[in-house]
């Protein structure tokens, strides 16, 4: 049996992609010229694990003005924590599966919208380490950190990656975690369609 669950967070336990594109697509379209929101908008989709600094400071030589935009857009970012939706019966099963797995979260938002809406929906403490992409990108990274946290050299081996993005998969293989995709298309060995349905597929993962 696995003893980690590496969760993601949009798409994935809360349903909020959608909105958060669209402000971050508002704040361009306000902030930027034609040529930098189509660059914008093609970092966005091809590198969705980017982080909002990475972005900007490939917008804006300046890194000053870069720093001052993520700075304005993840404030409007993590407002969107009012309207933020957990899916259906999220929060109940990551309580649940707390008393099995030591659970941790990463995610492409920024440090404070994870803690506050974790904490909103008083999950946070079910969490042993949760890291958001204000200072450290969402990529392997995340991955090695909860690794030095933990002080398990078995960690990757022992872990459950869970997630809905593309990226997501390549930052599991690349440390060799088994991953479950929400998203029944077809592509991975182990899918479900929505999070409400993990009990059902974490026995079949060795």
């Amino acid at each position: 049996m696995k003893k980690y669950l590496v969760f993601d967070l949009d798409g994935t336990l809360v349903v909020s992609n959608s909105q958060i594109d669209s402000i971050i697509y508002n704040y361009l379209e306000k902030n930027l010229n034609s040529e930098s929101i189509e660059t914008a908008r093609y970092y966005i989709e091809n590198f969705q694990w980017m982080s909002l600094q990475e972005l900007f400071n490939n917008l804006i030589e300046d890194k000053t003005q870069a720093k001052f935009h993520r700075d304005k857009l993840t404030e409007e970012i993590d407002a969107l924590q009012n309207q933020v939706q957990f899916f259906d019966q999220a929060c109940e099963l990551v309580e649940k599966l707390s008393k099995e797995y030591t659970l941790f979260l990463s995610t492409g938002n920024s440090d404070n919208f994870a803690e506050d809406i974790l904490k909103k929906w008083n999950i946070y403490q079910y969490f042993e380490k949760i890291l958001g992409s204000t200072n450290i990108m969402k990529s392997t990274q995340h991955l090695e950190e909860f690794y030095k946290h933990i002080q398990d050299e078995n960690f990757y081996e022992n872990a459950t990656f869970i997630w809905d993005g593309t990226r997501d998969r390549e930052i599991a293989e690349s440390k060799g975690l088994n991953f479950i995709h929400i998203g029944n298309d077809g592509t991975d060995q182990y899918e479900i369609s929505e999070i409400k349905y993990i009990e059902t597929i974490l026995p079949l993962i060795k």
